[in-house]
């Protein structure tokens, strides 16, 4: 298992994963230098931190996973290497499983990579802007658990668009899904149901009342672990040929 953990990484030099990996990062950073130097930064660090873990949740998230999920499934699709690559000496589902953990793996650094963007971004438009303050301090242990829980509360989201990106040859369907889910999630925030839409479980961990968040989290966590089970199990089963 772990030779194909470290096969499956290995691939990850030869493509643009690695660039769209970084890409979230890196306009993090830059527009939040921009509004802090500006003179419109937050009040204070604590909402500087909600608001740039809310813009994660809300769309980068999604959008990161739609990325990274559809290319790390283009490295077979793309040569047709399937029939190569389930012919290896492992059993087929360690395979699939393999490529699940080092997807959910970079999807983890690139939260991690968010959070500390956003934090330095606000140091940096200090710097640059004339008499721009930000009242108290930086709560890392507050971003930690925001992120945290949100990657947690996206593992329903990460799974299903893992799996659609597994299954299909095109971009099209793990694509059309992913954008088509972030959009119905900007339109059902407010909605009662809302709570149960894969795509918005990040974001209700910044929810006021603490039972909604918990109730997320716990939905987009198990719910993923199930879809990926589910999905490894399936995928492994199928016909390649």
């Amino acid at each position: 298992m772990i030779n194909v953990l470290i096969a499956e990484a290995t691939k990850l030099r030869r493509s643009l994963v690695l660039l769209v990996a970084a890409t979230p990062p890196v306009m993090v950073f830059a527009l939040g230098a921009l509004v802090v130097a500006s003179g419109n930064a937050p009040e204070d660090w604590r909402v500087h931190t909600v608001a740039g873990a809310a813009i994660w949740a809300f769309f980068l998230l999604p959008m990161s996973v739609i990325g990274l999920t559809a290319l790390i499934a283009q490295l077979e699709h793309g040569p047709n290497t399937w029939s190569h690559t389930l012919a290896l000496p492992v059993p087929r589902w360690q395979v699939f499983l393999a490529k699940a953990l080092v997807s959910l793996g970079l999807m983890a650094v690139v939260s991690a990579a968010v959070a500390l963007a956003s934090w330095t971004s606000a140091l940096v438009g200090l710097q640059l802007g004339s008499e721009v303050e930000m009242a108290g301090q930086y709560d890392a242990m507050l971003a930690l658990r925001l992120y945290g829980w949100m990657f947690v509360a996206g593992l329903l989201v990460m799974a299903i668009q893992w799996t659609l990106a597994m299954r299909f040859r095109s971009f099209a369907a793990p694509v059309s899904v992913g954008i088509g889910g972030t959009f119905v999630a900007v339109a059902a925030t407010s909605a009662e149901k809302g709570l149960y839409f894969p795509w918005l479980m990040p974001v209700n961990v910044l929810a006021s009342e603490g039972s909604r968040g918990d109730l997320a989290i716990a939905m987009g966590g198990i719910g993923g672990v199930i879809v990926f089970a589910l999905a490894i199990l399936w995928l492994s089963r199928r016909d390649w040929g």
